[in-house]
């Protein structure tokens, strides 16, 4: 395969509405590209399929442009400003608490430092050691630092006698100490230098970039304005506090601010604060938790820990190559600017909504955006170090050329699935860095077919050859707008996979459909995850994953809360809000197979209530055991009833797909009580997915599928099919 040169882009804003501006983002090899607006349509250019379809949108923006490089830095740190406080002086000590994760990673790793250009001095960790550098000398102590156990660390310089001494402990009972001391000669000025914590220096490249990134936690980061003598450095290894050793110029405390800030308090004499670059993971345990809290509310002194990845990035911060105005009349939908150069071409996207109060359909379609994120440039099988996958599946594996791209930038990131460079698992998603998985002809490689952001295209080509008008609005939308973003729509529609959700999310949906409004759930594994928007940086999206739930990572133990908000973090199940009071079914387990099957219809099929529903459809006719995605409708993601879980009693389940499925669909974890042996669809009654309708008050209802299939199948035999036909016929009721 050709290799790929770089055309690659993002929007900001990636949801818009009509009469803003969303800039792009562009960086690229070609000396010039082409850019036009278009509204996505239909993704999949699959010959069994409708094929690629997108319209053209009239905007000044669709012109040339010249192209350039752009750069993402990575790598989290915090920063103080420059202060003579922070000077060497009459002497300097340099501490902290540390938790490195990657200690024998060769190079330096930053815990303290204030250097550029051979002087100034710095605390860091080298291939096992602890250095203390002063100017362009160093000390360093013998190696021996372990991963993932806390260790005080601290160096010390006397100018007046040249006096170095670096050392580290370990916290543990009998835990090793080393030290190591030196001369040194100059005084290692540092003035007009910030003050990095967990990174040794920053480049200017167009803004400032961080190298010599720590991995790990760090807590405490403190600086002295002399030499501290051993039975000081004894009383601060000890817990004691640093306002009673003399000379302290910054204690930062990282238990100060809220855990979703991005400020960094100095509890010390001079108020020097900083801020948070690259947003680290806060809220953590540090040193002193002793496993008696679990909440930080309980004991913030014992979640003071701020863990620093080589990798982390908020956003990629490029400059707008141009910039596109949202039409008034434009309608809401799937956008993107298409860039085409260099023989390459990208498909920017950005979504444009209505703005709240306003109106232009009876049916709304909610994009999943909240789920995009959390699977944004998912790379499992670049990452998986020859990892082989190809037991999950009987479909051949192979990796889009975007994905094969993506393994070779790990720049840009990485999904809530993925692991940092120390192994920690990622927590944070940005829209603002190319998401190459949010490509409308992007085809992922468990299925070699679309899934999510493309996969959901489906619906849109649906609803437009079926000639329903219709609003497109996103998970941001319904977040931060909560009810009133559903008021007045006759029926809501979810796209294929909503499985990441907030509580307001969740709370806006059971006020419409307990207030008569009419949902349809098309998917699978829907309502899943909890999930919040950070406060500050609304582009950024959370994710802790617990210790249970069908999950890539765990959670350490006492750090279950969502930085973002407080809350719990897992599934909503194990959090008491199951989906299934709200829309009928919940997850039961995964698979994919060539062969996926369909549904049967179930004697509730029959009853008067589900006669629309029905309509024109046979009495023995399996639905759906066709598609454009693994040959069926009824597959990937897989949902059921269970009124143990709260199923409205007078749920009328439809169909099911009990006992169709291989030994390829596996029960999900959370069912799985002890070791079983019936864990595969053909042994377990459990793994189906559920059509299911019930009515709610006030003249509301809902209809589930239980299936991330489903839509996939909306399209076969030019849209006459039953899986298309019940579609029709519930939205049709559902919007009179």
């Amino acid at each position: 395969m050709a290799e790929r040169k770089e055309l690659l882009g993002y929007a900001v804003p990636m949801v818009a509405k009509p009469g803003d501006t969303v800039r792009i983002m562009v960086t690229t090899e070609a000396d010039r590209y082409d850019a036009e607006v278009v509204r996505l349509i239909h993704g999949d250019n699959s010959p069994e399929g409708p094929g690629f379809k997108a319209e053209p949108i009239e905007s000044p923006a669709n012109r040339a442009y010249p192209g350039r490089r752009q750069q993402t830095h990575t790598g989290s740190y915090g920063r103080i400003d420059p202060d003579e406080a922070l000077d060497i002086g009459a002497g300097l000590t340099v501490g902290a608490w540390i938790w490195p994760t990657t200690p024998d990673l060769d190079g330096v790793q930053g815990i303290i430092s204030r250097a550029a250009g051979g002087r100034g001095y710095g605390l860091a960790v080298e291939s096992g050691a602890v250095t203390l550098r002063i100017g362009d000398a160093r000390v360093s102590t013998p190696a021996g630092l372990v991963a993932r156990r806390w260790h005080f660390v601290a160096g010390t310089y006397d100018p007046a006698t040249g006096q170095a001494e670096v050392q580290w402990r370990r916290l543990e009972t009998g835990g090793r100490t080393e030290r190591a001391s030196g001369t040194v000669s100059g005084a290692g000025d540092a003035s007009g230098l910030p003050l990095l914590i967990g990174a040794s220096g920053l480049t200017d490249a167009g803004r400032p970039a961080p190298h010599g990134c720590f991995n790990g936690k760090i807590e405490h980061p403190r600086v002295f304005a002399r030499a501290l003598a051993d039975d000081e450095l004894d009383a601060l290894a000890g817990g004691a506090d640093p306002h009673t050793v003399a000379g302290l110029a910054a204690a930062w405390d990282f238990a100060a601010t809220p855990a979703y800030s991005t400020a960094i308090a100095d509890v010390g004499p001079n108020g020097l604060n900083g801020t948070f670059c690259n947003h680290p993971m806060r809220g953590l345990t540090g040193h002193g938790w002793d496993a008696t809290v679990f909440r930080r509310g309980e004991a913030p002194e014992q979640y003071g820990a701020v863990h620093f990845h080589d990798d982390d990035f908020d956003d990629s911060g490029w400059e707008a190559d141009f910039e596109i105005e949202i039409g008034t009349d434009w309608r809401t939908g799937y956008y993107a600017a298409h860039l085409a150069g260099a023989g390459e071409h990208d498909y920017v996207p950005f979504f444009v909504s209505p703005p709240p109060g306003k109106r232009n359909a009876d049916i709304a379609f909610l994009a999943p955006t909240a789920t995009y994120l959390a699977y944004a440039n998912e790379r499992l099988l670049t990452s998986s170090g020859g990892t082989d996958f190809s037991g999950l599946t009987n479909i051949p594996i192979t990796l889009d050329p975007l994905d094969e791209f993506l393994g070779e930038h790990r720049e840009y990131g990485g999904s809530i699935y993925d692991l940092h460079t120390d192994g920690s698992g990622v927590s944070y998603s940005s829209t603002r860095r190319p998401i190459v998985s949010m490509r409308a002809t992007h085809r992922h490689w468990v299925t070699g077919c679309p899934r999510g952001y493309a996969f959901d295209l489906y619906m849109i080509d649906w609803l437009e050859h079926k000639g329903f008008a219709y609003d497109v609005f996103t998970d941001e939308d319904l977040h931060f707008g909560g009810a009133d973003r559903l008021a007045g729509y006759k029926a809501v529609i979810t796209g294929s996979h909503p499985e990441y959700w907030s509580g307001p999310m969740l709370d806006a949906l059971e006020a419409y459909t307990a207030g008569g409004g009419r949902f349809m759930y098309l998917g699978g594994n829907g309502f899943y995850w909890a999930t919040a928007w950070d406060p500050v940086k609304p582009h950024l999206i959370e994710v802790r994953r617990g210790l249970a739930g069908s999950r890539a990572w765990n959670s350490h133990p006492g750090e279950q809360e969502l930085a973002a908000t407080g809350e719990p973090c897992g599934i909503w199940r194990h959090l008491g809000r199951a989906p299934n009071p709200i829309v009928g079914i919940g997850f039961a387990g995964q698979g994919w197979d060539l062969d996926t099957p369909g549904y049967r219809r179930q004697p509730d099929s029959f009853d008067p209530r589900a006669a629309f529903i029905f309509e024109g459809i046979g009495a023995d006719e399996e639905i759906g055991e066709f598609g454009l995605v693994m040959n069926g409708a009824s597959g990937d993601e897989l949902d059921r009833v269970d009124h143990e879980l709260g199923t409205p009693v007078h749920a009328l389940v439809l169909a099911t797909s009990a006992g169709l499925h291989s030994d390829y669909y596996l029960v999900c974890h959370e069912d799985m009580l002890v070791t079983q042996g019936e864990i595969h669809g053909s042994d377990n009654p459990n793994l189906r997915s559920d059509m299911v309708f019930f009515e709610t008050p006030n003249g509301g209802a809902v209809f589930s599928v239980g299936s991330i299939n489903w839509m996939g199948s909306l399209s076969h035999n030019g849209y006459d099919n039953n899986v298309s036909r019940i579609t029709e016929n519930v939205l049709r009721q559902f919007s009179s």
